[in-house]
């Protein structure tokens, strides 16, 4: 199905942004090809999203067509292969696994965030990159066209991919590492109430703003410039994770854009770091 003037910040973490021309949630591959191929056809940009984290839209009208791929769920196992399907969370995933005795997921259960966002920004936490699992992706081409490709072809590299050069990703298949149920359980346990001490829960954000510079973290270079807790609008720099901006309730694009620029800036001023986006922005 597909939806005209879909207000989008209904579809995002951090609950901002403006109503785009073409909105749709495919429930399977044909209804997903159906609309990458009308959007061909009207010359329109296409931006997949999965759970709406990792990306701001503007909250103005956008002449775009979003598909929200949540609804494309499933995973099928092959001893040690699994084939995942882009809605599925990277945490249900994690658990799904852990007690079938595969590793791997565990160590991104704590990351918000659905496979096919996962892939296209290479997720990672703690030393694991879905890099590191990933064998093959299988991807609706922008023609309309299935295609398979290997994950040498899509460059993954920190917090970013070729992925979206190919066209929207629907499927990917991983190998995992065989362990007991009890040792992944403890593993995902331990790094969930690491992330729960450092990172901000049951807020609207849209997940670190910025990539860590080589050797750097971005939020204590941020804090450290005296930016955490500083506030524009309705939007925060968080207390908790200085990474992480905050919308309570009527965060505004242009909020996010002014604290994102302040905070480049004063980085720079400082260090000569020029903070580089992790989020998505759509303008």
């Amino acid at each position: 199905m597909i939806f005209q003037g879909e207000l989008i910040k209904n579809h995002t973490t951090i609950k901002i942004g403006g109503y785009v021309k073409y909105f749709s949630q495919p429930k399977t591959l044909d209804e997903l090809i159906y609309i990458v191929k009308l959007a061909r056809d009207k010359d329109l940009k296409i931006i997949p999203i999965s759970n709406g984290s990792d990306i701001i839209f503007a909250d103005y009208d956008l002449d775009i067509v979003v598909i929200k791929l949540d609804k494309l769920k499933g995973i099928e196992v092959y001893d040690d292969l699994v084939e995942i399907m882009v809605g599925e969370g990277l945490p249900r995933v994690a658990i799904y696994l852990e007690d079938l005795g595969l590793s791997g997921f565990e160590y991104l259960y704590g990351i918000p965030g659905k496979i096919g966002g996962a892939i296209s920004k290479n997720a990672g936490a703690y030393g694991m990159e879905i890099k590191d699992l990933l064998l093959k992706a299988y991807i609706v081409s922008w023609d309309g066209e299935l295609i398979e490709l290997g994950k040498d072809k899509l460059n993954l590299r920190y917090r970013d991919s070729d992925v979206l050069k190919y066209g929207v990703l629907y499927k990917a298949l991983f190998k995992l590492r065989k362990d007991s149920p009890e040792s992944i359980k403890l593993r995902r346990e331990s790094l969930s109430e690491r992330r729960k001490l450092t990172q901000p829960y049951g807020v609207f954000t849209a997940g670190c703003m910025f990539k860590n510079p080589n050797g750097y973290s971005a939020g204590r270079l941020i804090e450290s410039v005296g930016l955490k807790g500083y506030k524009i609008g309705d939007v925060v720099i968080s207390n908790k994770h200085a990474n992480f901006f905050i919308n309570l309730g009527d965060g505004k694009f242009d909020d996010v854009m002014k604290l994102m620029d302040m905070a480049k800036e004063r980085v720079y001023e400082n260090y000569g770091i020029l903070l580089e986006e992790e989020v998505v922005i759509v303008r």
